[in-house]
């Protein structure tokens, strides 16, 4: 996991840390979340993550906001991890523990000269990732050897602090400078992927690949049952390290060619619909059941071809195909594995005639 950005205003009531998931299934319980003083040579109290099953399970991807205050009117309280974002603020009880408030937790320090480092640990105190600004970074920054970032220069109220461009995993480790990070009171993206004024799509692309659920060797193969006049389908399953909570499940596609368009990412699409020339069959909402028979009325005859795509999410908490949505950004909401199966081919047959002799 890595601590993304973070913005500084006048009140601490109005900051925010923005944390992105980047493993499958991440245990965060008793892991915590601390901020430095303007020299960045000292700790502040740390706030913990609370040992519930809430922080357990924590799927790739997943883009977690903290508020550092309750007080905030900006706060969306958002704790359905469905769809890969939650919402939340540092004093919220049952969630959170710890802390000095109101001063001294989380509150990020703006000025000429001043600096500030966040620091996510784990639940044996063991640094994980931090991001931090300064001109001159301070020891508390020099001491962590490695997954740190600081931005070299001094902030403002009103600014952000972010990973930028984010293009890869990499970019979010490296000493103080600013070829790896940003500062701004303009382009800053809560909850969303980082912006690079050169190549402003650089981190949606980092976040939609960790976001999507692994489909190695996807198989999907079809055939004509002719004891039930339908389409039997099968595949191999996708990765899933935690098959419990149904964030993994696939998308099946039917066409009367054999060329199809792949599902775009967040974008929950109804039972029914098309996406290119080809209808969507159906979903299957858990990522163990690895078969579906189509007993559509089909023409004899003819051939149909079929594709499976493996998604991971819900759009903007949705999760029946009676609901279609589509999320502000393609990091967000339901994410798809756009390679997908092989194209399976499946021919009906024509109907049989008996003839009939007259004497």
């Amino acid at each position: 996991m890595v601590v993304s950005e973070y913005f500084n205003a006048t009140s601490p009531n109005d900051e925010w840390t923005e944390l992105l998931v980047i493993q499958d299934n991440v245990d965060m319980r008793n892991w915590s979340l601390r901020d430095n003083n303007d020299d960045q040579d000292d700790w502040q109290t740390p706030i913990t993550f609370e040992n519930i099953s809430f922080w357990n399970h924590m799927r790739a991807g997943t883009i977690i906001i903290i508020w550092h205050r309750a007080a905030s009117t900006g706060i969306n309280l958002d704790i359905d991890k469905s769809d890969g974002y939650i919402e939340l603020h540092a004093q919220y009880s049952g969630y959170f523990s710890g802390g000095s408030f109101p001063n001294s937790t989380l509150n990020i320090a703006g000025g000429s000269s001043d600096g500030d480092l966040v620091q996510l640990r784990d639940s044996s105190t063991s640094h994980i990732h931090a991001l931090g600004h300064k001109s001159s970074p301070g020891l508390s920054f020099t001491s962590i050897i490695q997954y740190r970032l600081n931005h070299a220069s001094s902030i403002s109220s009103g600014d952000a602090v972010y990973v930028c461009p984010g293009s890869s995993i990499s970019d979010y480790d490296g000493g103080s400078g600013t070829t790896k990070t940003a500062k701004s009171s303009s382009l800053f993206s809560k909850g969303l992927p980082n912006v690079s004024i050169s190549n402003p799509v650089t981190n949606q692309t980092y976040w939609r690949s960790i976001r999507q659920p692994s489909f190695p060797s996807a198989t999907l193969t079809g055939s004509y049952n002719t004891g039930t006049a339908s389409i039997d389908l099968s595949w191999n399953a996708a990765t899933d390290p935690y098959p419990l909570d149904s964030s993994v499940g696939y998308i099946i596609l039917r066409n009367t060619s054999s060329t199809f368009t792949d599902p775009v990412d967040s974008i929950s699409y109804l039972n029914g619909s098309i996406i290119g020339s080809a209808t969507v069959l159906t979903h299957v909402f858990t990522s163990q059941t690895l078969s579906y028979n189509d007993n559509t009325i089909l023409n004899c005859g003819s051939t149909y071809y079929y594709k499976v795509y493996a998604f991971r999410y819900f759009c903007a908490n949705a999760k029946t195909v009676s609901q279609s949505c589509s999320a502000i950004n393609k990091a967000r909401g339901r994410a798809y594995n756009e390679t997908g199966t092989n194209i399976a081919t499946v021919s009906l047959p024509l109907p049989t005639t008996n003839s009939i002799n007259s004497y």
